[in-house]
């Protein structure tokens, strides 16, 4: 195989093989959008659970309170 020939064989090796990367590289960036639309879901939902833990235990402390006022004759 002369000189250019080989050159050319190399050059579309590395024409195939950046296509090949290019393509994984989108795949990943997908992937990692999916993970941060995920996290940014689950962060929102540790939110609402903790904003909802926090009343509740509110609504506890009040009711609480509110029987404590009752007195049992025994």
């Amino acid at each position: 195989m002369d000189g250019a020939k080989e050159v050319t064989v190399l050059v579309d090796k590395i024409s195939e093989a950046s296509s090949v990367q290019s393509a994984s590289i989108v795949q990943i960036t997908q992937g990692i959008d999916q993970i941060s639309s995920v996290v940014q879901t689950n962060s929102a939902t540790a939110q609402e659970s903790a904003a909802a833990s926090e009343e509740l235990s509110s609504q506890a402390q009040l009711m609480k309170e509110q029987v404590g006022r009752f007195k049992l004759k025994g």
